[in-house]
């Protein structure tokens, strides 16, 4: 108004007397033309506001109902993550394990404690089935001992006996061994998995020893027994579960590599472990046998192992043994090319900084 050089009131007397029409060429400008224009703008900016209002507040619901989400699921399946848990845990031989869950009596906490029940049961099942196998392997023995008291006594008056009384004498006391070997098997198999004292074992020395004892076997057998030079490295385990480990698989391969093979034991280290490597040159494992050689009582030829005098728990007791000493025990095998157990261990240097004088226990 004031560049067309007219005050507030001459603008409204001339927009009143042109009746709207336009001035020199502009619009007429009324005030209900101002309002107007006004109104629209300011609902315009409205409208923009609330657009952008509404695209900040989508977002940050979606964000707020993720997260919320989120965390409700979390609080909602805790319980069934903590089942999973503990059924992971739970082995043949590790059946202490329960959920306890706590919180309110809906169908998650019956799951909880039907499952709990279960385990229980089972473990009592567990329990009955292994003092028996203990009881009765124990009472064999005094027996079996006696029975081979009488036959060395027996053989000590070989002179007044023929060959055949001989050749059944050996047969009796051959069965008895074997006897004696499946109770005591049986027994370790059996016994409570209690904490084992740590130690540091040379391997290269333990297998010296353990192919010294197993010279004259392989000798009846005309079997090789093969080392190379002993090992510097050091494992962490138990000296006499290590050495049974290592005998229990020499004398598998013995007798089953067959006359005129060779058994190979090696030991050395890689990195944070150290391993003990048994290697024949027999007809090796069926691919479908590999899975199994380590159950208890499996045969890979039921026709020709009994009359070795196999039990068929030797490996399954390396597996046992390995397993409480925080070990392993792998096989690999070609049919006619032999076959290889290695054993896996911790190394001494390596573990929580354990030394050739650092003692502990293990947790099984």
């Amino acid at each position: 108004m004031e560049g067309m050089g007219l005050d507030e009131a001459q603008w409204q007397t001339a927009g009143v007397e042109s009746g709207g029409e336009e001035v020199a060429g502009m619009p007429a400008m009324t005030p209900a033309r101002l309002v107007e224009e006004a109104g629209d703008e300011f609902q315009e900016e409205n409208l923009d506001r609330l657009r952008t209002w509404s695209i900040v507040a989508g977002f940050g619901l979606a964000i707020i109902s993720g997260f919320g989400g989120f965390a409700l699921s979390g609080i909602i399946l805790r319980p069934m993550r903590d089942i999973t848990e503990v059924a992971s845990e739970i082995s043949a031989t590790n059946l202490s394990q329960r959920i306890n869950h706590e919180g309110p009596d809906d169908e998650l906490k019956q799951l909880a404690d039907t499952f709990d029940s279960m385990i229980e049961r089972i473990e009592r099942g567990f329990e009955a089935q292994r003092r028996f196998v203990q009881d009765a392997s124990h009472e064999l023995r005094t027996p079996l001992a006696a029975i081979r008291t009488n036959i060395e006594v027996a053989e000590m008056a070989s002179e007044t006996e023929n060959d055949e009384q001989r050749a059944l004498l050996e047969t009796v006391k051959g069965q008895t061994e074997r006897l004696t070997r499946l109770s005591e098997d049986l027994l370790l198999l059996t016994a409570p998995q209690a904490s084992l004292p740590v130690e540091t074992v040379n391997p290269g020395e333990l297998v010296g020893m353990a192919l010294e004892e197993l010279q004259p076997l392989a000798e009846r057998a005309n079997v090789a027994l093969r080392t190379k030079a002993r090992s510097a490295c050091e494992a962490l385990g138990s000296t006499d579960l290590l050495y049974r480990c290592v005998l229990n698989l020499v004398d598998n391969a013995v007798k089953h590599t067959g006359e005129g093979a060779s058994v190979a034991v090696d030991s050395g280290c890689d990195g944070e472990r150290v391993w003990i490597r048994v290697k024949d040159t027999g007809p090796g494992i069926p691919p479908e046998d590999l899975a199994h050689v380590f159950e208890r009582f499996y045969r890979v030829d039921r026709s020709r192992v009994r009359g070795r005098g196999g039990s068929g728990l030797g490996l399954a007791i390396v597996r046992e043994l390995m397993d409480l000493m925080g070990g392993s025990v792998d096989v690999l095998s070609t049919p006619g090319e032999g076959a290889t157990f290695t054993l896996h261990l911790a190394h001494a240097n390596a573990t929580n900084g354990a030394g050739p004088h650092h003692t502990g226990s293990f947790a099984p």
